[in-house]
């Protein structure tokens, strides 16, 4: 007996779910997730710390920054068509299986955003204070004073051990090293440097006989997104605040266009597809390092 049209996408979504719970997203370690309620988001409130002062009579509430970052959410999708005949003469297993591969790519779509875009292309895209997200100089609230977060060394140990020390030292706007006193580091490779990186940070032993006093000083993250092969990225993920911004407005797991519509009566065709509506942008500089190699 053929599969009934509520069976079939009852059965899709369940395939999908399938092919979206068997892969591992990393965009939740690097990014703060945040539920949009409007077509925009505006990120202002970015950078804005409030700090405790001494009670002298009355509160002195802090104003936001003059910043103006906004965020609007973009429609994505990924659909498949079915023909009707293959519904009634039971040949629906290779739908089930695009199904699982939209569940796969919906959940892994964010890490495209996050580790393909936003990532590579920080040194050359405004974040909320106005500068790009890596840069020599990103100002210090209204200090008069600057910080990097970008250097140009290949990675070794050395160049790693300098990329933690300038995270640590990073301001808030307030001026204050407050980002950073706690650190979960992420450092964030192409497949090139995995060698490199296992050598610095996962051997207990240097190969001169000394203690590797970097074991374990952070976790590693292979992005074959990445294609640049010597440029290397130093991220504290620890906090609420991460150094990237993911903001989900809508989700439909899988909807579906069946008998009544147009298709259908002119070409026996259904479709069926999730829908994503949302963005990826930057959040926290202060938490991000990149070295950005020449030739990378």
């Amino acid at each position: 007996m053929a599969l009934g049209t509520p069976l079939l996408q009852l059965g899709l979504k369940t395939n999908f779910y399938e092919g979206y719970d068997s892969v591992q997203s990393n965009a939740d370690k690097v990014a703060t997730f945040i539920k949009s309620t409007a077509r925009t988001e505006n990120y202002a409130w970015l950078g804005s710390n409030p700090r405790m002062r001494k009670f002298n009579g009355e509160r002195a509430p802090q104003k936001l920054q003059e910043y103006n970052y906004v965020l609007p959410n973009e429609e994505y999708e990924a659909s498949i068509e079915v023909d009707e005949s293959d519904v009634q003469d039971d040949q629906t297993g290779k739908y089930g299986i695009q199904a699982k591969s939209i569940g796969a790519s919906l959940k892994t779509f964010p890490d495209e955003l996050l580790f393909q875009t936003l990532l590579p292309a920080g040194n050359s895209t405004i974040c909320y204070d106005g500068q790009y997200f890596f840069d020599t100089d990103h100002p210090i609230g209204e200090t008069g004073n600057v910080q990097s977060n970008i250097g140009s060394s290949a990675l070794d140990a050395a160049s790693f051990a300098a990329a933690r020390t300038v995270l640590r030292k990073m301001q808030d706007d307030n001026a204050r090293p407050t980002y950073n006193q706690n650190m979960d580091l992420l450092l964030v490779i192409p497949p090139d440097l995995e060698n490199t990186a296992m050598t610095i940070l996962n051997a207990q032993v240097l190969a001169s006989g000394a203690t590797n006093t970097l074991y374990n000083a952070a976790q590693v993250l292979i992005v074959p997104w990445l294609t640049d092969t010597n440029n290397w990225y130093l991220l504290n993920t620890a906090g609420t605040l991460k150094p990237f911004i993911v903001q989900e407005r809508e989700f439909k797991a899988m909807d579906s266009l069946e008998e009544g519509s147009a298709d259908y009566f002119m070409r026996r065709k259904k479709y069926y597809g999730t829908f994503w509506r949302g963005a990826a942008g930057y959040g926290l500089y202060q938490k991000a390092y990149a070295s950005i190699v020449a030739g990378g």
